[in-house]
Parts: C-alpha cells; structure tokens; sequence
C-alpha cells in the first residue's frame, strides 16, 4: 500500500492532550458541519473525549464525504513523535490502514447493497 498518514492539524495549546497519547489508541473522529472555517471540518478526539486536532483540509475532504453518506470512520494512532530537547512539538500520525479497511468494507457493503 505504500506509505500514507493522515495528517491531524494541532494547535501549540493541545500539546498536552497530544503528549498523553499512546500508540495503537483509538481515536473518534467527529464531523462538524457547522465548522466556520472549513466545511469538511473533522475533529479527531481520544476516547475520553479529549480534542488533539482536526484533519487536515486535504485529508478532511475525502473522509468528511465518507461521514456525510452515513458512515462510520475508525482510526487508531500509529504513532506519536516529538516531545523531545530537539522537537519539542508533538504530533499524532494515524495509521491509516485502520481507516482504509473500514472504507474497503463500506465501499464493498455499498457495492452489494446497488
């Protein structure tokens, strides 16, 4: 498959939240509609409801289409880098074959439902 991320896009003042993440942690990803700044908004929470970010605008796009016919997106974190004298940033990857194969199997349920 290749190498692919999804990108999670993270204010400075959610670094805490983002250094208390664990690898192989699921994450919620919730549409927002209503988001003023990006139509295809979707926030990524840790399982206690805590925000570390939004996709990214490229990546939000596709995945927002795939919440708005209905569907559910599961995502898990791969890893978590930073947090260190000489990257002091965190940031959160996800890895993407655990929101891949939830979109083949939506994609092949729709394809036996036409």
């Amino acid at each position: 498959m290749g190498v692919y991320t999804l990108n999670i896009v993270a204010d400075s003042y959610r670094q805490e939240e983002i250094g208390r993440c664990q690898e192989g942690e699921n994450l919620i990803l919730k549409r927002e509609r209503m988001n003023r700044y990006d139509v295809n908004a979707v926030a990524v929470l840790r399982g206690n409801g805590e925000q570390i970010g939004y996709l990214s605008r490229d990546d939000a796009e596709w995945v927002a289409r795939i919440m708005d016919d209905g569907n559910e997106v599961e995502a898990r974190i791969k890893w978590v880098t930073g947090g260190t004298q000489d990257k002091a940033f965190y940031n959160v990857v996800i890895d993407p074959e655990s929101c891949v194969k939830n979109i083949l199997h939506l994609a092949q349920t729709k394809v036996k439902c036409l």
